[in-house]
Formats: C-alpha cells, structure tokens, sequence
C-alpha cells in the first residue's frame, strides 16, 4: 500500500502537477490520520471492555463473599443470643440467698454461657485483593467504591466491641477458675472431650452468692447484648447495603 500511494506521488512530480501533488499529500496525511485515530479508538475500546469484564468478575466475587459473610453473620448474631441468654439465666440465681438450682444445672448454664467466644471473622479475600491492587477505580458505581472503601472502619468499629466482650469473657472464666470447682461445672463438656469427672465434691453453688461473680455475669450479658442489638445489625444493614448495589451493577 505504502509503495502505490508512492508510486502515485513520484507520477505527479514527475508530470509536474506540483498542485495535484501537494492536495494528494495532504490527503494522504489527513487518511494516515484517521486511521491512527480509528486505531487507537478500537484500542481504548477493547481496553474499556477489557476492563467492564474485570469489573462483572469482580462484581460476582464480591458478591459471592459478602453472601458468605452475611450467613456467617447470622450465624454469630445467633450464637451470641444463646450466650447473653444463658447469662442472665444465671443472673436470675444470683444473690445472697441459697440459688434454688442444682449443681449440675448450674455447671450447664456456666458452660452454655463461656464455652464458646463472639467473634464474627468474615471473607474477605476478594475485596482485600481489589483494594490492595488499587483496582477500586475499576468499579463505575461510586456508591459501590464509597461503601467498600468504608467496610474496613465498620468494621472495626464492631471488633472493638467484640474485643471489649472477649476480654470480659476471659475475665470471668478465670475468675471461674480460680474461684469454683471448674471441673465439675464443665463436667459434660469435658467428658465430650474424654475428660472424666473430677473426685472433688466442692460444688459451684457458692458462686452465685459472690457480687463480683455477678458483675462480671452481668457485664457479659449487657456486651453481648449491645453487639446483637446496635452492632451486629449495623453490619448486617452495611451488607445488605453492599450486595444490593452490587446487583444493580451486574449486567
């Protein structure tokens, strides 16, 4: 191509039509331009669509995750609700007066209460990736990149309660520890585990007549309760929140 647009420039010179020469030069210039042009607009095209499919995957993994997330969550807000519940069971024997309630019963509450922690872990693999990438621009929904931008700080903001509920819990298990027979009250979770009963006789009962046993009870259940009824579902509305805009970008 290049060497017939040239043969046709050397003709015009050499039949001296310099005008029809410098018009044909100028046409060729203005051709080569429009193709450089029309070859960089299919090439920003392609990079643009390059990108729209990145963006749809990420869209889907995302998605994937914070779906995972929010039965995770659940899952937490649930076991937690059993946990604040089985406190202030044990609150209702707490006092000065002889608990009317058994050893055994007493053991199976104190375990239901402490033996499992309150910590919601969520997924998030994909938006870690997304972010540390700094492919967060990718996204076309500014809604969405504002509301990933700021999971992290919700975030936090709920590991700090949960922390300050984890540290009351450790608290009291120690206190549990060093004040009651341990191996008795956890006597059926113990066994689970193929550890025998323990041959002490000293019941656990005494414990509920303790005022710093109560306090530590009751700052259990107020935690646990302020997790399930202001944190928790602030994080749950965040989630639904992520996953609905998430939807109205998926094509």
């Amino acid at each position: 191509m290049i060497k017939f647009f040239r043969k046709i420039r050397q003709n015009l010179l050499s039949e001296g039509k310099t005008g029809k020469y410098f018009k044909y030069a100028i046409g060729e210039v203005v051709l080569v331009v429009i193709g450089i042009l029309i070859a960089l607009q299919i090439n920003n095209w392609n990079e643009n669509e390059k990108l729209r499919n990145t963006e749809q995957q990420y869209l889907l993994d995302l998605k994937e995750e914070f779906s995972f997330n929010m039965v995770e969550l659940k899952s937490i807000m649930n076991l937690n609700k059993l946990n604040s519940e089985n406190s202030i069971k044990i609150l209702d024997y707490t006092g000065p007066e002889n608990p009317q309630i058994t050893d055994e019963q007493f053991g199976i509450l104190l375990t239901r209460s402490l033996s499992r922690e309150t910590r919601f872990d969520p997924n998030q693999g994909v938006l870690d990736e997304i972010i540390n990438s700094g492919k967060l621009g990718i996204f076309s929904s500014k809604e969405l990149k504002f509301a990933l931008s700021s999971w992290s700080g919700i975030l936090n903001r709920v590991r700090l309660q949960e922390q300050e509920l984890l540290i009351m819990r450790s608290r009291t298990i120690e206190m549990v520890r060093n004040k009651a027979n341990l191996r008795k009250a956890l006597g059926p979770f113990l066994e689970k585990m193929g550890i025998k009963q323990t041959q002490f006789e000293q019941e656990n009962l005494p414990l509920l007549k303790s005022v710093a046993f109560d306090g530590h009870m009751t700052g259990l259940a107020t935690m646990s309760r302020n997790l399930n009824y202001s944190y928790y579902p602030n994080l749950a509305e965040e989630i639904d929140n992520i996953l609905l805009l998430i939807d109205n970008e998926i094509k």
